[in-house]
């Protein structure tokens, strides 16, 4: 298997205002847009020719990857409509088996055990499912002895859920579950194509272990910025100004960065040119060009460019 496609078409809404003039893909992690994270863990397999199904602000990833990532095959079908994220799979006329995975995962799952089980069982679609504290917040599913699905739900509430094993939007799929998928409209893999393809044997699902986070909310994106620095991925950059400041834990400072008199305590990242005077940061995120003075911040996360002064900001997005 030598194909992928990245489903990056969502208009990001649960990160606004990140996303209000960025689509979510660009978005910086620990000093490096998300799609860069995505692309270097599908390339560690092997898997270099890349269908990115995009819509909301789309130019941006084109032009960005277009000049960045030539060492990839990379293509961009338009849809004329949005067509949901089958619908986009559809759209763009792949006609092998694919390694399907979301435009907002950061993960480690092991995509080479999910493909040999894939190939072992002969389904048209393999589901990559994680065991997680709270299901209600996923599709979740249910197998049989031989991971077979023998019930899905998307997103049940607490007291349906039968299982905790749940939807990483990591799919192997075959080109011929797509003929389910009708033509020019949109069409949901979680909400209408899988419950098919269960009703009819031909899915199943593939237990995975290791780290996985949504970045599409507050609490994935810190997730993910806590995990990449806690895995010591990142880089203080050397032009960084930095005086009089108590600066402890697993912190990433982006280039040109100024921070003075301020505590900082990781995990946390201040992006490039970013400025934090006279403040408290404690497991946030400032990104690029952003300016913080005299505040405190607390599990959050500041837009680029934005200024906040004298505010206490707790578990929010600004």
């Amino acid at each position: 298997m030598t194909k992928a496609v990245i489903l990056a078409g969502g208009y990001g809404t649960r990160l606004r205002p990140l996303t209000s003039a960025s689509p979510k893909a660009l978005i910086p992690l620990v000093n490096k847009p998300v799609i860069d994270y995505i692309l270097d863990y599908l390339a560690g397999y092997g898997l270099m020719d890349i269908v990115i199904t995009s819509n909301y602000l789309r130019e941006q990833t084109i032009s960005y990857l277009s000049s960045t990532r030539t060492d990839l095959m990379l293509a961009f079908p338009e849809e004329p409509a949005p067509l949901g994220t089958a619908g986009s799979v559809k759209n763009a006329g792949i006609r092998e088996p694919m390694l399907v995975i979301q435009g907002d995962n950061i993960t480690e799952i092991d995509l080479r055990r999910l493909m040999r089980f894939h190939e072992a069982h002969g389904g048209l679609v393999t589901i990559a499912l994680l065991p997680v504290p709270d299901p209600s917040l996923f599709g979740i599913a249910q197998l049989d002895a031989a991971g077979k699905i023998l019930k899905f739900k998307e997103k049940p509430t607490r007291s349906e859920c039968f299982s905790n094993l749940a939807n990483t939007g990591l799919y192997v799929l075959e080109p011929e579950a797509l003929e389910l998928v009708p033509a020019g409209r949109a069409f949901d893999f979680s909400n209408d194509l899988f419950p098919r393809l269960v009703a009819n044997g031909t899915a199943y699902g593939c237990r995975v272990e290791g780290f996985w986070a949504d970045i599409g909310n507050l609490e994935g994106y810190l997730a993910a910025s806590r995990w990449i620095l806690e895995k010591g991925c990142f880089d203080c950059a050397k032009t960084a100004e930095i005086a009089e400041c108590d600066i402890q834990g697993h912190v990433a400072i982006g280039e040109y960065a100024r921070i003075e008199t301020s505590v900082v305590r990781g995990p946390a990242v201040i992006g490039s040119r970013a400025t934090l005077l006279k403040s408290k940061l404690y497991g946030s995120v400032v990104l690029p060009g952003a300016t913080v003075a005299g505040a405190l911040l607390q599990n959050s996360i500041i837009q680029q460019n934005a200024v906040i002064e004298g505010e206490e900001l707790v578990d929010c997005i600004r």
